[in-house]
């Protein structure tokens, strides 16, 4: 027991000491505060801003791929409808429906955003979620990055942005029609239809790809994925693959909107276990869940991750945002079985990008990996390509212009509504704006 001590004793200390060296300054590819590492000591790590082969999608051209497979499946529903959306009756209609119908938690996780003259506005509810307002805020601040570093043109557009980590708009009875919110389509097509009049921009939802191959929905949500923008990406990371730990790494947080038994805790539960300590080094090194009981771990810096053959990727609230920064490291990945998804993820394949797994069998499929490293150093090299190209900021708030240049084209009204739309808008003009049409349109005054 006095040696397992002095063990820990020292590993917390070699950690303390990498997190506050004054070596070589490196920019971190993981933006929150627990893994910040400003200053990383450790000459076997590598941090590299270039690739050669490989450039940086910054035209729609070069992102069409990633288009193809992730934001015309969000578009497709919309589509199907057979007929152009209009402001004027569907935006009103979603709108009337988050103000009035939405439970107030929900509301308060949605901005309305109007990018104008190439600058983006927005407004939200006073009693908004602190955190989804400083993710609409850090987006405005990377498009106008952009706009002045590399002259992107956004389309003027308005839309819902959903700053939640979970999606909003169910398959449900529709309220397509009139700015009363009445349907005009069949109870048939009802039943397949949106919840949702018009399409809300979100970050994460669940995907079935055999049901949309099979020409189906692939989603029970068919709200538009976003890219995350409060998390760059920018780096690759490596590390000497011959001196990397053949174990399965993850140092996670559990928060208090996941389930008890969410992936994290399962498979910390399994990595604590005799034979689990054998192949995993799991932990949580933050718990706000207040039915988790479990010992927390000290974070480490994602750069480090890198000195672990094996990550593991698991779900958060839903889709892990963490994922993108696995991708840019040089180990292989492993992740665990689910359906949530990214706007990107869609572009991923099992056996390509990634190994599956789950708490049921993380043992065994780690095991099983021995002798494969010709076959894993090869799926490194796809991702770190794919990460590359496709996840950098730019190539995020390209995807992002060009998924509001196809939304804005599924409306046959948006240019000429925006027009009226005030500088100083709120939540109220629209809705004044609605019982205008309406009265309008019944000959009440």
């Amino acid at each position: 027991m006095i040696d397992i001590d002095i063990w820990r004793l020292r590993t917390t200390v070699l950690l303390a000491v990498l997190l506050l060296a004054t070596a070589r300054q490196v920019t971190a590819i993981l933006h929150t505060d627990l893994f910040n590492a400003s200053n990383i000591n450790d000459p076997d790590l590598h941090i590299r801003t270039q690739l050669p082969g490989v450039q940086r999608a910054t035209t729609e051209a070069e992102l069409e791929p990633l288009l193809t497979d992730n934001l015309e499946p969000d578009l497709r529903p919309w589509r199907q409808l057979g007929r152009p959306l209009r402001c004027r009756r569907e935006l009103l209609s979603l709108l009337h429906q988050i103000h009035t119908v939405w439970p107030a938690y929900r509301r308060n996780f949605v901005a309305l955003v109007l990018i104008r003259n190439n600058r983006m506005s927005w407004w939200a509810y006073p009693e908004a979620r602190g955190w989804c307002t400083r993710r609409v805020k850090t987006i405005a601040e990377q498009f106008h990055s952009f706009i002045a570093s590399a002259g992107m043109r956004f389309p003027d557009v308005i839309y819902v942005m959903n700053g939640y980590d979970k999606p909003l708009c169910e398959r449900q009875q529709a309220t397509h029609g009139s700015p009363t919110g009445a349907t005009s389509i069949s109870a048939a097509a009802a039943a397949n239809s949106p919840n949702c009049s018009a399409p809300v921009f979100s970050f994460d939802k669940r995907w079935n790809a055999s049901a949309y191959a099979a020409g189906l929905a692939g989603s029970a949500h068919d709200d538009i994925l976003h890219p995350v923008m409060n998390h760059p990406f920018e780096q690759l990371i490596d590390y000497p693959w011959e001196k990397k730990i053949e174990k399965g790494f993850m140092r996670v947080g559990v928060y208090g909107a996941m389930a008890a038994n969410c992936s994290r805790v399962l498979l910390q539960r399994v990595g604590g276990s005799r034979e689990g300590r054998q192949v995993l080094d799991v932990g949580i090194y933050q718990n706000r869940h207040w039915k988790v009981k479990v010992k927390t771990v000290p974070p480490v810096p994602m750069e480090l991750h890198a000195r672990w053959k094996y990550l593991l990727n698991t779900d958060g609230q839903s889709a892990s945002w963490r994922l993108a920064k696995l991708l840019a490291i040089n180990s292989a990945l492993l992740k665990y079985r689910s359906d949530a998804i990214e706007y990107y993820y869609r572009s991923l394949k099992e056996g390509e990008n990634y190994i599956s797994f789950d708490h049921t069998d993380a043992i065994q499929v780690i095991r099983g990996l021995a002798g494969r490293d010709a076959e894993l150093q090869a799926m490194v090299a796809r991702n770190q390509a794919f990460a590359f190209r496709y996840l950098s900021q730019h190539s995020r708030t390209l995807y992002a212009k060009v998924a509001f240049e196809r939304y804005k084209a599924l409306f046959s009204d948006m240019d000429d509504f925006i027009k009226q739309v005030p500088e100083n808008f709120s939540m109220a003009w629209f809705l004044q704006e609605r019982e205008r049409l309406i009265a309008g349109s019944t000959g009440v005054q």
